[in-house]
This record gives C-alpha cells, structure tokens and sequence, in this order.
C-alpha cells in the first residue's frame, strides 16, 4: 500500500501481547515482555503518554529483537540499489521540495530513498527525512484494502465503520515511471464508508500533484446530496466519523512534505510495531495478472476478548514490537486551517516509518498520541516490495477514548490501475 493511501477517511490500529505472558527482562536475541512490572525498561522506548499507560498496567508490549540486517531485506535488493543511486542526485528547497541538484527544479522521477545517507548536522537533514518517508512507503504501484474504524472508550466500542481505500501511485514506483501522466500527479486515490447505513456511500477522491506549491485536490461525495465538494487539505486534522482518529494518522502522516515545517529535534530508540518482523508473500489474483492479494490476521482488541485486562482498546493478538533506532523530528502545518499545532514523530532510521507521534492543539497542548504499525510484502525474486500502514490506535489522552483503524485481514497490490478509476464519475456512482 503506497503513501497514496494517506488521505482523508482513515487510520489503521494496535498494539499487543496476551496477558498471561510472564514479564522478564531483554536476554539478547530472545523475544520478552514489557509490562507493569519491568516497565522501568521501557523508559527509553515509548513516548511518554504511552509509557504512563504501561506503567499502570493499561498496556503490555511484546518484545521480539530482530537483526537489523534482516529487517533492512525487508525491502527489496531493487529497492537499496535504487536507493544507492541516487547519492548525490537530490537537494531540497527551503519549503522543503526535492530538487534535482544539476538543474535546481523538480525531478521527472524518483525511485528508491533520494537521501540514501543523512547528515544529522545538515540544516535540511528533516527534510531529506521527511522525504525518505514519503519514497519508501511509495515503492509499489498501488493497491487497496477494506478495513474498519473503531470507537473504543472504557465501556467498550461505541461505533464502527467499515470503510476501503484505493491508490495508485505515479513516483517512487519500482516498476517505473508511467509516461501517461496529463494532470502531473504524485498519486491518486478513492476511498469510502460502506457500512453502517448511515455514512454507507459516503467518499472521497484525491489527487496530489508533482511540485512543490499545490495543496492536495480533495472532493467529498455525500450520496444524500447527490453531490461532490472541493474541501481543504486541511481536512487531514478533522475527527473522522466522530471517532478519535484523523486521516492523517494513516502512516501516522498523510499529508504532502512540502504543507509542514520539520525541525530534527533528536535521536533514540523506540518500539516499533509491525504485525511480524519478516515480509508476507503476493500470490498472484487468479483474476488479475497485475493484482496480488496479501491476506494478514486479525488483531483483536481488548474489547472483543471478555474478560481481557488492560485498556479495551488495546489489541490482544498478532502484533510484535521490534527494537529500532529513530530520528525524531517536529512538524507543524503552514496551513492556517489545520487543527493541530506541533506534532513530534519518530521516524525510522533505515526504513523510514513513522512508528509514534505526540500531538499538539494549535494553544500548545498535548493532547492525542498515535502509534502506527506496518507488516512488509515482497516477491521472491526480490525485485518487488511494499510496506503496509496496517493499523493504528490513536488515543485522545484529554477524554480517554480512543479509536482502531486497519486491522484489515486481506489487502491487494494492484501494479496496473486504470487511472480512469481515480475520477469524479467513479466518486457520484458508487451507490448507483
């Protein structure tokens, strides 16, 4: 799934461990558990609202080490050699836009990181991050998935949406550039409510465009009206469906690099989550040769196991956090119109994910945390990969509710969309 899938309309979810797993220290290589009663061991690994909530026993994490050389494979030897290229080939403008270094404007195309080696004393170093994050989430062509939204407080689930996104992506593709491009776009995707009745229909399209000024086009359909409506990009900030999640939580930043500020404010190291450490494979559709379906478990929530201990909203099953080293940079919109102010996130030193973010009211004021989980596909002649924003649960810390996003159980790769999909015809007829 591409940083295409960072648009208005979703989140993804979780968090693990079982309750009954006894808690010991780290012991090397060897998988352990952090909870209550060793949480002084995760002082250095968790931001700290989510730290308070394992030191009162809310939530417990299992820890499973992982060589970082193993982890590194998880993208593909197409994706580092492109990567390695790229050395030298790419600066960034002062809005923080990629330019090509031998004519100062923007790149035809890019694949792979465009910073493969970063200076942490660079002035623009949180940028070059910024757009390392965007280009590894964008290495494959697109692909979809349907999911759910969930509304968690402490009585249990108050709402559920159940909801699809679909996405293609025109840059950092590993198969190439598509030379059909009119509109110059970045990527493209459609995505909609399908249950309950009430919001069933209810969609959006996208369209980023490849440069550095334009704000993303988003229109919103609402069948009872009959109509589509241009928003503002600054609608990323909004709730979603009233529940305590944004569609900039998807990838735990859904937004174009050039609409924030960053400012690299750190180093350290955190608990990732992923759904496993190593990738899933993409057995061909037998009803596409361009489509591969990637099936993953469910991850229960606290909420859907009676009896569970811990915070309802905290997932149960199939999610492991594995040791990784971060940048933590600070990003604040430029968009007058975007609700939060100082957002801070952590994001992967090699791989570039955003595992954690701490959110800010524009007063300054601490108020929602999220953390973002990820599973990895690759193909076996190890010419193809994708990462997967799978979940995330966002925690409102000033009501203490919370909402799960994801959790899908089956998703696609699609590597040749019909770009007349992604189109206003396709947004009004969905529930022709």
């Amino acid at each position: 799934m591409t940083n295409a899938f960072r648009i208005p309309l979703l989140a993804l979810a979780g968090l693990l461990c079982t309750t009954g797993a006894p808690a010991r220290a780290a012991d090397g290589d060897q998988p352990w558990t952090l909870d209550a009663n060793n949480w002084q061991e995760g002082k250095d690994l968790l931001p700290e609202p989510v730290l308070k909530r394992l030191k009162d026993g809310q939530y417990w994490f299992k820890v499973m080490p992982v060589d970082p050389k193993k982890f590194r494979e998880n993208y593909s030897k197409k994706f580092w050699d492109l990567s390695e290229a790229n050395e030298g080939k790419f600066d960034v403008a002062d809005n923080c836009g990629i330019k090509d270094k031998s004519t100062g404007k923007i790149p035809d195309f890019v694949s792979g990181l465009p910073f493969p080696k970063v200076d942490k004393g660079d002035p623009k170093a949180a940028c070059k991050i910024a757009q390392n994050f965007f280009f590894a989430g964008s290495q494959n062509a697109g692909g979809g998935a349907t999911f759910t939204l969930n509304g968690v407080d402490t009585n249990g689930e108050f709402r559920r949406v159940k909801a699809f996104l679909h996405a293609m992506a025109y840059q950092g593709r590993l198969d190439g550039k598509i030379e059909n491009n009119p509109d110059n776009l970045t990527l493209q995707a459609i995505g909609g409510a399908i249950e309950p009745q009430d919001v069933e229909g209810v969609s959006t399209l996208t369209k980023r465009y490849w440069d550095w000024e334009s704000q993303d086009a988003i229109w919103a359909y609402v069948p009872s009206t009959r109509r589509a409506r241009r928003i503002n990009a600054a609608s990323r900030s909004d709730p979603v469906a009233g529940l305590d999640i944004f569609s900039d939580d998807l990838n735990c930043y859904a937004g174009k690099i050039e609409y924030y500020q960053w400012k690299l404010i750190g180093e350290g190291q955190v608990l990732a989550p992923v759904l496993r450490p190593e990738p899933f494979g993409m057995p061909p559709s037998p009803d596409s040769k361009s489509r591969y379906i990637i099936d993953t478990p469910y991850m229960k929530a606290g909420y859907e196991k009676p009896g569970s201990k811990g915070a309802p909203w905290w997932i149960q099953e199939n999610l492991v956090f594995v040791p990784r080293q971060v940048y933590i940079l600070e990003g604040q919109s430029t968009d007058p119109y975007y609700n939060f102010g100082k957002v801070i996130m952590y994001f992967d030193k090699e791989m570039y994910r955003i595992y954690w973010k701490e959110v800010h009211n524009r007063a300054g004021e601490y108020f929602y945390s999220a953390a973002c989980g990820y599973h990895f596909v690759k193909n076996a002649e190890d010419t193809y990969s994708a990462v997967f924003p799978n979940l995330v649960i966002g925690v409102n810390d000033k009501t203490n509710r919370a909402a799960l996003g994801g959790r899908y159980q089956s998703s696609f790769i699609e590597r040749n969309w019909d770009p007349n999909y992604f189109s206003l015809r396709t947004l009004t007829r969905m529930t022709d």
